[in-house]
């Protein structure tokens, strides 16, 4: 429920969405990072570590930015005070539900991006042991092959 009643967005809704380009593509980019760290658990990709800490450093500044915001998104997860007559409790319903109501509203949309960036960061870490334990292992093939060819 993240629209007014004119029909117009919730524009602290958009500006979330917009960090990450807008809600479409923070709704496809967190459908890939989980795709990316099921593939990093499965070894499908890796990265090196100059190239997976590069990464790693722009995942964690925006973590850093939406623990910014975190806490203005918990006060709206509570019902305003707006009085105890039957309108004012009325009111902070519609307002508690118009935020956290639906996929589409701003609360769920900023937990969407915080749990992207999480899979994200995961997934990252993953890659970065993945390529580790491969140049390991290389290594080690290689030293066997090295200390077999030596009389």
């Amino acid at each position: 429920m993240r629209h007014h009643s004119d029909g117009s967005k919730a524009p602290a809704v958009d500006q979330v969405a917009q960090i990450f380009g807008g809600e479409d593509t923070l709704n496809t980019m967190k459908a890939d990072a989980k795709r990316m760290l099921a593939d990093a658990k499965a070894g499908h990709w890796a990265v090196d570590e100059e190239t997976g800490s590069h990464l790693r450093r722009a995942v964690t500044q925006m973590q850093e930015r939406m623990i910014d915001l975190s806490l203005r998104i918990g006060r709206l997860q509570q019902a305003p005070k707006f009085g105890n007559d039957e309108y004012a409790k009325t009111a902070a319903a519609h307002f508690l539900a118009a935020m956290d109501s639906d996929e589409q509203s701003l609360v769920r949309v900023f937990h969407a991006a915080q749990e992207m960036l999480t899979s994200l960061g995961e997934a990252i870490d993953i890659a970065i042991s993945k390529y580790n334990a491969s140049e390991e292992a290389a290594s080690e093939a290689l030293n066997a092959f090295k200390e077999q060819e030596t009389p």
